[in-house]
């Protein structure tokens, strides 16, 4: 008996998906990959972080522009165009942009044609297309504002903690175990965060994987501890939910996954705890903004929840930590075919295993460039010892440090320091924020030494 499916029209064609994919997903999965341009210079752009935080995946849908494929549920009937820039001379200057893009000086569309006003406004009107934002909604899709329903109200909670992460989970049940009220939020659907996410996914793709891979599973393990105890000290949690908004009132906005999409609540929290980890960072090397090159974070989010489907592709990883190994295992438990390049110092005995399970191996190596066709990721040149490896793939995953992720302690009046050696902006006092403490990834933990926690 076939699975069900549903069918979506892209561009007037119909793709057949399973109803439980984001349409970013649906599209990769039929070949997608490009989906948007950048502003200015007409970069191809497709799915990257895979959480709505950046807009690299904007597409059209049924009319409207500016809708983000990673968080939208397919469904049957919707109508999906490749983001546009919105006039017909658009693309044609972005192109002439992209190739002389030297020859013209920094900021150059806010110094040229200031005067006299009549020339400005015609130089401003005739730039916007390029910023790629798409043409304005069809006029059967605009909706008065007062047809958006105001945010359900959950009233008070003593304590808030955002993010089922370990840092998250250890707020939680020390707070509950001392007696407080704990109301526990996170995007994914059981405590644990993205890597019990990917984790799981792995153990139930291919089991005995991460036996293989004795690390992984006393990760796996340790979170399932972590929330075990979370349950038994009567933490309430709540999936598909993550913060969007704060005041320093401790008035919290969320937003929630329901059967018609997303919904907004609001809720007043006596105290907050940020354990929202960090978002994926790419290093610089060239062409390193291609559709495909990814990270971590992206990858457990598109194939632990998403629905991409990587079962024959070819899939490279580079990087250090534990990031960089669930990455690997949870392409190879997906089907792909694995190259991996572990940066610094790997564990022998993880090596000797990735080999076994018949990965590629490069090690000393670094990416240099990326190396695309039809604007999207084909191959993945790694430069290392002298010498440049061309992998050709069909995704890349990097697996660099990430970047605390310091929005919602910002909006909370937290006075934020750039610290490099703790990943980027993270409050200065962690705790010195009345009504929030900020802890974990969020704060500049490396993930290396809270899973170790976790174990240990």
């Amino acid at each position: 008996m076939s699975a069900p499916t549903v069918t979506i029209l892209f561009e007037g064609r119909p793709l057949a998906c399973r109803p439980d994919q984001t349409l970013a997903a649906a599209l990769w999965n039929h070949g997608i990959r490009v989906l948007s341009r950048s502003p200015k210079y007409g970069r191809p752009r497709g799915v990257t972080c895979a959480r709505g935080h950046c807009t690299g995946c904007l597409v059209r849908v049924d009319g409207v522009p500016n809708v983000r494929a990673c968080r939208t549920v397919v469904r049957d009937g919707m109508r999906v165009e490749r983001q546009d820039s919105g006039a017909w001379y658009g693309p044609a200057l972005q192109k002439v942009l992209s190739a002389g893009g030297d020859l013209f000086p920094v900021g150059f569309y806010y110094r040229w044609f200031t005067r006299p006003p009549a020339v400005s406004r015609l130089f401003l009107r005739s730039l916007r297309p390029l910023a790629g934002i798409g043409r304005l909604p069809d006029p059967a899709r605009w909706s008065p504002a007062a047809d958006v329903p105001p945010p359900e109200d959950l009233g008070e909670v003593p304590l808030l903690v955002a993010g089922s992460g370990p840092a998250g989970l250890r707020a939680a049940v020390a707070a509950a175990q001392a007696g407080t009220a704990v109301t526990l939020v996170d995007a994914v659907d059981r405590p644990g965060g993205h890597r019990r996410l990917a984790l799981d996914a792995v153990a139930e793709r291919r089991p005995g994987l991460l036996a293989k891979l004795p690390p992984l599973a006393a990760w796996r393990d340790g979170l399932a501890r972590l929330a075990a105890d979370a349950r038994d000290a009567g933490v309430a949690f709540r999936g598909g939910c993550r913060v969007v908004g704060a005041w320093p009132s401790g008035h919290l906005l969320l937003r929630e996954r329901a059967a018609d999409g997303e919904r907004l609540l609001q809720v007043h929290a006596g105290r907050l705890v940020w354990a929202a980890g960090a978002f994926d960072r790419t290093p610089l090397f060239d062409d390193a903004d291609r559709p495909g090159v990814v990270g971590p974070r992206a990858v457990y989010r598109l194939l632990g929840r998403d629905g991409l489907d990587v079962d024959g592709a070819a899939a490279v990883v580079w990087g250090d930590g534990p990031d960089a190994w669930l990455s690997a295992a949870l392409l190879a438990a997906a089907g792909a075919r694995v190259t991996l390049a572990p940066d610094g110092d790997a564990d022998p005995a993880l090596l000797a295993a990735a080999q076994r399970l018949g990965w590629t191996l490069h090690t000393g190596c670094r990416p240099a460039r990326a190396v695309s066709r039809g604007g999207a990721l084909a191959a993945l040149e790694l430069a290392g010892a002298g010498a440049t490896v061309r992998v050709p793939c069909d995704l890349a995953v990097v697996a660099a440090p990430g970047v605390p992720a310091y929005d919602v302690p910002q909006q909370m009046g937290a006075e934020l320091v750039l610290d490099p050696s703790r990943g980027g902006y993270v409050p200065r006092d962690p705790d010195g924020t009345p009504g929030l403490a900020v802890t974990g990834e969020a704060a500049g933990e490396p993930p290396a030494a809270l899973l170790q926690e976790v174990t240990a």
